[in-house]
């Protein structure tokens, strides 16, 4: 377990990916962001969750995940059994991710059901749009809707700080081909602007993983870096015009 700021804590980084699961915290609640796979000997990571809020006397309000990639879900019906009051929050693109779609396969228990029905009781909130708002003991929460790494991927905003999920930062790659490099711009640009907007000052940058942590970051500079490749090269400018 491991505090790497004010409110933000890793409770331990699981599986053979060693994906962080972490608590966000602010005057008595909490959010949980990533419900990893865990490995033979470890204590799984919704019973450590539990501990931790118990012994902190903290709520857990909501459920957060940056992606729907199996190495950062797997775990979360288990999650959604131990935490029946916490409020579950996903863009709606998880809904249509092949990896989400058969988890929510395996778990319905209505038959006929679609999995669009049972997605929508998987979560308690849905959002569309490219941001969603809330709080944490009177402390702003946000998640913005921006794939670079995935078609669902949500990068999470807390106390001066962004989660990035697996967004590779400072350059155009990342580990796969899932996203088209021009909407990986475009959804860069629109990470910049809607920030800008919420005239929101972020200086640190976490990965989902806890492997990266970012303090006095430069955001708008990390931003830019971001979008050229390791060969120096962008998208053509026009391309930046197209929808995400």
């Amino acid at each position: 377990m491991k505090q790497v700021a004010e409110g933000f804590t890793i409770l331990k980084r699981y599986g053979r990916l060693k994906t962080a699961c972490w608590i966000l915290e602010n005057n008595g609640e909490a959010a949980i962001v990533e419900m990893p796979p865990y490995s033979r000997g470890e204590k799984a990571p919704w019973e450590k969750a539990k501990t931790y809020f118990k012994k902190n006397w903290v709520f857990p309000k909501y459920g957060l995940l940056t992606h729907p990639h199996w190495d950062h879900c797997y775990t979360m019906p288990h999650f959604r059994a131990a935490f029946p009051q916490t409020r579950f929050v996903a863009h709606d693109s998880f809904l249509h991710d092949s990896y989400f779609r058969y988890m929510m396969r395996n778990m319905r228990n209505t038959r006929g059901e679609s999995l669009e029905a049972a997605g929508y009781r998987f979560f308690d909130d849905v959002f569309t749009g490219d941001i969603w708002a809330g709080d944490l003991g009177g402390e702003p929460l946000y998640i913005i809707y921006a794939p670079k790494h995935s078609y669902g991927d949500m990068l999470i905003i807390f106390k001066g700080a962004m989660i990035t999920g697996d967004w590779y930062l400072g350059d155009l790659k990342d580990c796969n081909d899932l996203v088209n490099p021009h909407h990986k711009v475009l959804n860069i640009d629109k990470t910049m602007r809607i920030v800008n907007h919420l005239n929101y000052h972020i200086h640190m940058l976490f990965s989902g993983h806890g492997d990266a942590l970012f303090y006095d970051a430069d955001f708008y500079s990390i931003m830019e870096q971001s979008k050229v490749d390791h060969n120096g090269h962008q998208p053509a400018l026009k391309a930046r015009y197209q929808t995400a």
